[in-house]
This record gives structure tokens, C-alpha cells and sequence, in this order.
């Protein structure tokens, strides 16, 4: 049976791993998703925002071509101060407005067209691009016959301002993650990221310059997203977890009554074989070698039968009153004086101490001794805990008993130097048919009710009972009820 349970151990433990590592692989794939989401986002908001930077410089940085005694020919910045030398202006273009009226039949009609000329050979397409679709979108606001110029310088497009932001648009959007951007030429080689930032995508924009954007400390984001799949993920890990382990501990359990079951038949088949053996053999003397006609000695044999029968009454009315307490019936409660039936108890008890030869000491602190209760079960209580404090007593025979009255309750304690209960047993002492094995199991006769029964009332009188025990130094039983 413990090879089995070592096995059925091992495996509900391997099905929890396995659980363990198939919600690892899960959030595995929740965490590339959000990364591959959020870069997809990010990567978007970036493009967007270079965008609408780079139209509303593409407006702003056109100037009108208006100063006197300088030919159109001539390209001017916005900060016009002095004609640019034409070396210079290779990268600037020239945009002219035009209006022309194409259609006669539709009076009115204004077809507009725009003209850019370069001011040199190594423009890109992208670039243009970039030129083009502002001002397609502008045209409105531009005058008819007007001629601009426009000219991208290296400083026009810093990258601190498009960082700023950037990061503004992702703190609006609700991503709190930090970005930084860099500006380079696209011929230039330029340093590596480091392996933990998340890199987008370049924008390029006029004249041959590209834009790169990255985010820092995006997996922190990513982890705080995180929370609450991961707290899905243990929860399933420890709901399946407790479930098995529950149905592990059903098991051991149901083999723990299989064992108790086999235990408590074996002893109640020991504990009636020894009085129907007796009064077998009693009766058969009486019938059959002549004791029925000498009266002593059919007295004698009467009185052991007697006494056997007694034993077996005993033993099923322990049964019995064990099974009514399961169906909790009602019991009568009334004012008791705990220390008259301790004493009364303790009487009935002293010719068995003194035969067996117990030092025995009854001691009471206080003056008021009374409960609410049913004194049929506190002598009950007695009972039994005065009847193991003998039969587990072996060498030291001493026994001490204390009554105390302590403020609003009452304690009674039991104290023995028999032979302990192991640690282990001292939680599920108190359950029905649990007996603390020893060497010869039938060496002292019970049925593992005694100490179940006293919990049990206790219980019922809103009582505590606490139990310390030593193996080899014996046991202290404590019980306190609420005084009257």
C-alpha cells in the first residue's frame, strides 16, 4: 500500500509540473503578444507623430519669394538675411502655385497645380514624398501665382523635439513606457542598441536623414500588464493543485478507516471472545462436572458469568451511546457542581487505585465549582480520563487531579506519568476509533471511543480541551468550562 501511495503521489505531483510548465508556455505567449502589440502600436504612433512634425515644418518653413533684387532663381531660407550663396542651397527646392482654367464649358472652374524645382541631383524619392504630401493637403491656404521656397536644414527636425513628443502621445494613449529617439544620415553607421530595448522602425525623412525611435523600459509595462493573466494562471495551478492533493489526502484517509475498520473488529472480536469463552466454560461446568450441585462453588461460577455478561453490556452500550452523540440528540443542561461529581467519581474509583497500588492526589482552588451541563455525560468525562490515566500507567504509578476556578470558568486537570501519546497521534487522539499502536495491541483493551466521547461533550458544553503529552513522561489533560 505505500509503494501505491508513493506512486499515486508521484503522480498527481508530475501532473501539477506539467500544468505548472503548460501555464509557463501560456504567458510565455500573452507576454509576445502584448510585445508584438504594443510594438505594433508604438511603431505606428511614431510615424504618425514624425509625420504631422515634418508637415506643419514643411508649411512653416516655406517662405515667399518677395525681395527685391533677388532673382527667383536664387533659393532663400525661412530666416532670410542675406541671399544664400547658390553653393549652399543644393538641398532646397523651389514650389510654385499655379491656377489654370482647363475647362471653357465650366466657367469658374480652377484647376491648381504645384511645382516644385530642386535646387540639386540627391534628392531621394522619400523625400520628395515628404514634400508633396503636405502640400497637396495645404493647397488650400496657398495663394494662387505665390512662389516659395523651402529649405530642410540639419537642425529643422531635432530629436529631442520629436522625443518629447513622442512620449507625449504614448502618455496620453496610456502606454507608460519611455522612448528615446536619435537622428542620423543614412549613410552613416551609427552604434547598436543595447539587447533589452525594443527598436521601430526608421522613418526617413527630407534629405536623406532617418529618424530612429526605441523604447527603454518596455517590459516593465509589458509585466504590469501581466498581473492579472498571471494571477489566472495561479489560481488554475492551485485550484487543480488543492483538488488533487484533496483527493490524495480522500485517499489516504479512506485508507486510515480501512485500517481502523480492520483494527476496531479485530479488538471487538478479542474483547468478546474472552467473555462468551468464560461463560461457555461456566456453563458446561455447571452441566456437566457436578458445580450446579456444591452452591459455593455455583455462586462462585454464576458471579464470573455475571460479570462477563456485564462486560459485553458495557461494551455495546459504549457503542450505542457513541452512535446517539452522531445524531445529536438533545440532552438536558442544568446547574451541576463539577466537585461533587469529580468526588463521587474519584470514590468510585479508589479501590482500583489502591489494588494497584497509584499514588493519587485531589486537589481544588477556589470555592465555586458550578457549570451548566448534563452530569450523566461530565461523569462521563471523568470516567474516561481517570480510566486511561490507569490502564497506560505502567511503571510510575501517580495520578493528580486539579480542580480550579480561574475567573469566569472552571478547569479540571488530569495529570499521569504513564506512557504518553506520540505527537503525531495528539491532533486525532480525539477522533472516534483512533488507538496510538503500541507493542501488543491487545495489551490494553479499548475501542478508541474513551477519549473521542470526552471531546465530544466537551464540545456540546462549549468547553475547550487541551492535551500535552510526552512519550515516557505521560499526560496532562486540561478541560475548562464556562462557570455558572
Amino acid at each position: 500500500m505505500q509503494n501505491k501511495n508513493k506512486l499515486y503521489l508521484g503522480w498527481m505531483i508530475g501532473s501539477i509540473l506539467v500544468l505548472v510548465l503548460i501555464q509557463l508556455f501560456w504567458l510565455k505567449s500573452v507576454f509576445k503578444d502584448y510585445q508584438t502589440s504594443l510594438k505594433q502600436e508604438a511603431v505606428l504612433l511614431f510615424a504618425n507623430t514624425v509625420t504631422d512634425m515634418m508637415d506643419s515644418l514643411v508649411l512653416s518653413k516655406m517662405t515667399p519669394v518677395f525681395i527685391d533684387g533677388v532673382p527667383d532663381t536664387v533659393f532663400v531660407t525661412s530666416q532670410i538675411a542675406k541671399p544664400i550663396i547658390p553653393d549652399t542651397v543644393k538641398k532646397a527646392i523651389r514650389i510654385e502655385v499655379l491656377r489654370e482654367e482647363n475647362f471653357p464649358e465650366k466657367p469658374g472652374h480652377v484647376n491648381r497645380q504645384i511645382k516644385v524645382i530642386t535646387g540639386g541631383n540627391d534628392f531621394q524619392a522619400d523625400s520628395l514624398r515628404a514634400i508633396f504630401r503636405p502640400l497637396m493637403q495645404g493647397i488650400d491656404s496657398l495663394g494662387d501665382g505665390r512662389k516659395f521656397t523651402f529649405r530642410m536644414q540639419e537642425e529643422s527636425l531635432e530629436a529631442e523635439d520629436i522625443e518629447a513628443k513622442f512620449n507625449q502621445e504614448l502618455t496620453s494613449r496610456g502606454y507608460d513606457v519611455q522612448a528615446k529617439v536619435r537622428k542620423h544620415h543614412f549613410l552613416d553607421s551609427i552604434p547598436l542598441l543595447p539587447a533589452n530595448v525594443m527598436t521601430l522602425e526608421d522613418i526617413r525623412v527630407p534629405f536623406g536623414t532617418r529618424i530612429q525611435g526605441y523604447l527603454t523600459d518596455y517590459k516593465w509595462f509589458i509585466y504590469r500588464k501581466m498581473i492579472v493573466p498571471s494571477i489566472f494562471a495561479f489560481l488554475v495551478v492551485m485550484f487543480i493543485s488543492w483538488a488533487l492533493f484533496s483527493m490524495y489526502r480522500n485517499l489516504l484517509k479512506q485508507q486510515k478507516l480501512n485500517l481502523l475498520k480492520n483494527d476496531i473488529i479485530s479488538n471487538i472480536t478479542h474483547e468478546l471472545k474472552t467473555p462468551v469463552s468464560t461463560v461457555s466454560i461456566v456453563l458446561e461446568s455447571l452441566e456437566n462436572f457436578g458445580a450446579n450441585e456444591r452452591i459455593d462453588t455455583r455462586k462462585e461460577y454464576i458471579e464470573i458469568a455475571k460479570n462477563e455478561l456485564k462486560r459485553l453490556t458495557d461494551m455495546a452500550e459504549k457503542i450505542l451511546i457513541s452512535s446517539s452523540w452522531e445524531k445529536e440528540e438533545k440532552v438536558l443542561f442544568k446547574e451541576i457542581d463539577l466537585d461533587y461529581i469529580l468526588e463521587n467519581k474519584i470514590q468510585s474509583f479508589k479501590p482500583i487505585l489502591e489494588s494497584r497500588q497509584f499514588k493519587f492526589r485531589y486537589e481544588k482552588v477556589g470555592k465555586s465549582f458550578k457549570i451548566i451541563g448534563n452530569d450523566e455525560q461530565i461523569g462521563l468525562v471523568i470516567y474516561n480520563l481517570l480510566d486511561n490515566a490507569i490502564k497506560y500507567s505502567k511503571e510510575e504509578k501517580e495520578i493528580e487531579v486539579k480542580l480550579s476556578e480561574t475567573g469566569n470558568k472552571i478547569s479540571l486537570q488530569l495529570k499521569d506519568k504513564g506512557i504518553g501519546i506520540p505527537e503525531a497521534y495528539q491532533k486525532e487522539i480525539f477522533e472516534k476509533f483512533i488507538r496510538v499502536p503500541q507493542d501488543d495491541v491487545h495489551d490494553v483493551k479499548g475501542y478508541g471511543l474513551g477519549l473521542a466521547q470526552v471531546s465530544e461533550i466537551v464540545r456540546t458544553h462549549k468547553g475547550k480541551i487541551i492535551l500535552e503529552s510526552s512519550v515516557g513522561q505521560g499526560s496532562v489533560f486540561t478541560v475548562y468550562f464556562q462557570k455558572r
